[in-house]
């Protein structure tokens, strides 16, 4: 299964408060993966996306299961091929191991590192990082990597903040804008959106009875970027 980044357009009349809250509920996900059923809302219409894919597998609470993380194309700026691909996974996930991509070398390192200006901030959390063992990846190339992965011990959407690295000319695109619905003096969608991961308990794992009370009680659980 593929889950593609999704993100709400902007409006094409005024909305209820009631209504502008519950699209609110449904859009703070960039990529909510829950097997086969994905909270379904518009398509970004431009830009690559950080794609979630749970290998059909529902993210359980504590549990280690399997993942990919996609880059569709090369950096929004400039066009260039892909070079370096980081992915920051917080501090409330377990262990991550990085499969092998053709081509690539991973490393897998403790603590994230964030960069604003000329401050630098180590957060908890791990770092997995690949890099091209020769040519960049073809800016028309998609780059899929495979993860295996912990999930954290506790029910929730959780972000993974994706970085790309490009060259000729040389860039970097930072995937981690939370989706948002467009209200007044901001615009949606996010040219950068953060790749966004539902965890579930496991009685809500889907099943063949999968009742509508379940799916609405999924879309409440995982309104919320922890």
């Amino acid at each position: 299964m593929r889950v593609t980044a999704v993100a709400i357009d902007r409006y094409p009349r005024p909305m209820s408060n009631r209504n502008l809250i519950a699209r609110s509920a449904l859009a703070i996900a960039i990529v909510i993966a829950v097997t086969g059923s994905l909270l379904t809302l518009s398509p970004l219409p431009a830009g690559a996306h950080a794609i979630i894919d749970l290998q059909s597998s529902d993210a359980i609470v504590g549990r280690t299961s399997a993942m990919t993380l996609e880059i569709q194309h090369g950096c929004i700026n400039g066009g260039g091929g892909t070079v370096k691909f980081v992915a920051q996974f917080a501090a409330a996930f377990g262990a991550v191991t990085a499969g092998s991509v053709p081509g690539w070398t991973s490393v897998v390192t403790s603590g994230i590192t964030t960069t604003t200006g000329t401050t630098t901030t180590t957060a908890e959390g791990q770092t997995v990082t690949w890099t091209t063992n020769g040519a960049a990846q073809p800016f028309s190339t998609a780059l899929v990597v495979p993860l295996t992965v912990r999930w954290p011990y506790r029910a929730g959407a959780y972000g993974i903040v994706v970085s790309q690295t490009c060259s000729n000319p040389a860039d970097e695109t930072v995937w981690s804008t939370p989706a948002q619905p467009a209200i007044a003096g901001v615009p949606s969608p996010p040219l950068t959106p953060l790749a966004t991961v539902c965890v579930l308990p496991a009685r809500l794992a889907k099943s063949s009875t999968w009742p509508k009370r379940t799916t609405r009680t999924i879309e409440r659980l995982c309104s919320t970027l922890r």
